[in-house]
């Protein structure tokens, strides 16, 4: 079993820093913070998977608090865009002959949940602790299937089970999940921004549409605001096109997945570095005539993005830094699978442009 209350760190262990990314700022949870946290942990739904369901309760969570204060790791969750506090997490457990920290106590308030953030805030956490250790672990708790998931779609990789005793709760049963910094570090730089000679003259707009170089971040929450985007549209509009001749927007949508699918095979020849296979363009004007986008619901529609995306999302991320820079044949320019993974981000988003000029 173990016991995790104050904790020991190195010297040199950077215990508690203030970081930010476009989403998420963290800096260090002060006593005097209590109300503005326990704002968001008064929620019964919040802690619904979680081993200690009672967290909500004032008194259990005075105690959570009070070990949060005593471990010296922990940190205030803001939303960088609008200054709001939306919840906590913590720097534990450093082994030094393990090169090892524990990231965890982690909360997210639920109207944020799906958006990336908690996913911005494990890569805050992680990319500082890898400045000190080789190793990032993580205890979730067994019946804790959320975060599991959310853990796993990260990077980490299940390698034990433990008996543990938190601050002032009784014993559960945890899950030890690791991330390795050399698989972390080969993940960020599998998918860095292409170079213009990467990709044919015809994709530069939509190269330029995309920002950062978080790859996996930015196709993610492209994902999600495609699908928050269309489901916004009312459905007197679904079927509306501003010009004859032009795609309704059900069209639209359906070119999206059609492209994303072409996109994506492109890429798994470069990924497979065949240099035998010509890349030939489609004629997408025709894909659409056939596509009878009409007679799909927008559920269905959707269903079938979210698997295509999905799909996208598996090859980028099992694809080497070396395979993501592969030339594949293009019938009119040579092409890379990184390149492809930066043109589907900004091919969505130059339609969603368009979308919002002319139909809406």
């Amino acid at each position: 079993m173990l016991t995790f209350g104050k904790n020991y760190f190195p010297m040199n262990f950077e215990l508690q820093p203030t970081l930010e990314n476009d989403l998420i700022k963290i800096q260090p949870l002060k006593p005097t913070e209590f109300e503005t946290l326990y704002a968001v942990a008064n929620d019964p739904l919040l802690w619904e998977q979680h081993p200690n369901k009672d967290r909500y309760k004032r008194d259990v969570f005075e105690t959570f608090f009070k070990g949060a204060i005593e471990s010296g790791g922990a940190f205030l969750v803001f939303d960088n865009k609008t200054g709001q506090a939306i919840g906590t997490s913590r720097f534990y457990g450093v082994d030094t002959d393990a090169s090892s920290v524990v990231i965890g106590y982690t909360f997210i308030a639920r109207d944020h949940w799906g958006k990336n953030y908690n996913k911005a805030l494990k890569a805050l956490m992680i990319n500082h602790a890898f400045k000190f250790v080789d190793n990032v672990l993580f205890h979730v708790g067994a019946v804790n299937l959320r975060s599991q998931k959310a853990v796993g779609n990260i990077g980490g990789k299940k390698i034990g089970e433990v008996e543990m005793e938190y601050y002032g709760e009784p014993k559960r049963l945890n899950f030890i999940y690791q991330i390795n910094k050399t698989d972390w570090q080969n993940k960020i730089n599998t998918m860095q921004r292409p170079n213009s000679n990467e990709y044919g003259p015809f994709f530069q707009g939509y190269v330029n549409q995309t920002t950062g170089n978080n790859f996996f971040e930015m196709f993610k929450q492209n994902t999600t605001d495609t699908i928050q985007f269309f489901s916004n549209i009312p459905a007197e509009k679904l079927n509306y096109a501003y010009a004859e001749n032009k795609w309704t927007i059900k069209e639209l949508l359906l070119h999206l997945i059609d492209a994303e699918r072409v996109f994506s095979y492109r890429a798994f020849v470069g990924a497979r570095c065949d240099n035998e296979q010509i890349l030939q363009t489609f004629d997408e004007n025709n894909y659409v005539k056939n596509s009878h986008a009409h007679d799909r619901s927008m559920e269905s529609l959707f269903e079938e993005f979210k698997a295509v995306r999905r799909t996208s999302e598996i090859l980028f991320e099992n694809i080497s830094p070396e395979q993501s820079k592969f030339m594949a044949k293009g019938a009119n320019h040579p092409i890379t699978p990184r390149a492809l993974g930066y043109i589907m981000i900004g091919h969505i988003e130059h339609h969603i442009k368009v979308i919002k000029e002319r139909y809406l």
